[in-house]
């Protein structure tokens, strides 16, 4: 879903010493800039803050010189050179960036302030800022809409993701849940295997964190305060910014473990499809082969996945993971996409195990889900 080279066909065990080397398909901000960004004197917020941007994404591998200026900021995001110029000299007056000796009129260069090498920056991709391929970058789309808060919010959940399988945003601070009246629920038990039922469709959305909280206006009615917050929301999933990504997970605890993606398209077709719908598939065949004479039982739960887990397990969660549609193809998310085959094949391989099994009749035998060593 971005326009970096597939992460599995590079390494995720090669170090690397920040600021040398030619830089990568991505920028960081330090998170101390990027509070103060919000809170110095502007005359345009959102202009200021979508030059200080496209500043970064014309950094080399240090991400502090660059020679994008006014020109890039017209290019990229369709901000005229008169405002570009009048954005990047507040950025100068607040100290954000400052002209190297080597900048002229005709070719400025300039330098940012350096990240200090124990912060935990913001990674965008640069790809946020030039687009992919004939798309309009979804900096650009995010100015369009007038509201810098909007932009805000983009960078913020960036900086949300977590680096394990779902390289997703956690799924306590926003997430897709599952209807209230469709929690979790145990179809069947066989053997050492246990059957669960769960759906995704008709639910809603949660939220929550400082990162929400910032959007909250000061209404007394709870909805209407929420109000500006959700809108944001659904505008970033207008300009196709963010996804949502359906996982299971071990339990329905807001800090619970994610176990591996599935495609309900599984549910509807049967067809080639990638490594979550094969997935899929092999789960749901899984479940069918231990139902034996229950495929009447089986046919109440047309919209739910069933996922099949050993008996002594806690009841099983699913939510939607919301992802970022451009990700910034850094060493850790290298590292998360290693671990989501990881998981993937596992599973898979656990389901299969279970499906051939059941053929022959044999229930006792729990899914191993221990991560080869």
């Amino acid at each position: 879903m971005d326009g970096s080279a597939s992460p599995e066909a590079e390494s995720v065990g090669v170090d690397r010493i920040r600021g040398k080397g030619r830089g990568g398909n991505f920028l960081a901000i330090d998170r101390s800039a990027w509070e103060r960004l919000w809170q110095v004197e502007t005359g345009n917020r959102l202009n200021l803050v979508t030059a200080f941007i496209v500043l970064l994404a014309g950094t080399g591998s240090d991400h502090q010189l660059t020679k994008w200026s006014a020109k890039a900021c017209e290019q990229h995001t369709g901000m005229g050179k008169p405002r570009a110029k009048v954005a990047i000299d507040e950025l100068i007056q607040h100290g954000f960036v400052a002209r190297t000796e080597r900048s002229t009129k005709l070719y400025p260069q300039y330098r940012l302030q350096p990240i200090p090498l124990d912060s935990d920056p913001i990674f965008l991709p640069v790809a946020l800022v030039t687009g992919i391929e004939a798309e309009a970058s979804m900096l650009r789309r995010v100015r369009e809409t007038g509201d810098a808060l909007l932009l805000r919010m983009l960078v913020d959940l960036y900086g949300l993701i977590q680096l394990d399988a779902t390289f997703g945003v956690p799924i306590s601070a926003l997430s897709q849940t599952p209807p209230m009246d469709h929690p979790a629920r145990k179809v069947f038990e066989i053997g050492v295997h246990s059957v669960w039922a769960l759906r995704l469709v008709g639910g809603s959305k949660s939220a929550k964190g400082d990162w929400a909280g910032y959007h909250r206006s000061k209404s007394n009615n709870k909805d209407a305060a929420w109000e500006d917050f959700w809108a944001r929301i659904a505008m970033i999933e207008k300009i196709g910014a963010i996804w949502y990504e359906a996982w299971i997970f071990d339990s329905e605890e807001p800090d619970a473990e994610p176990l591996f993606p599935v495609d309900f398209a599984a549910l509807y077709h049967q067809s080639e499809g990638d490594d979550v719908y094969r997935l899929t598939r092999t789960m749901l065949d899984a479940a069918a082969n231990l139902s034996e004479e229950r495929s009447d039982l089986l046919g109440r739960y047309a919209l739910d996945v069933l996922v099949t887990l050993a008996q002594h397990r806690r009841a099983p969660g699913i939510r939607g993971v919301a992802r970022m549609r451009i990700e910034a193809d850094t060493p850790g998310r290298r590292l998360s996409y290693y671990k989501r085959r990881t998981q993937i094949e596992l599973y898979e391989a656990g389901f299969t195990q279970i499906a051939l099994d059941a053929l022959r009749g044999e229930y006792s035998r729990p899914m191993n889900t221990a991560t080869p060593q």
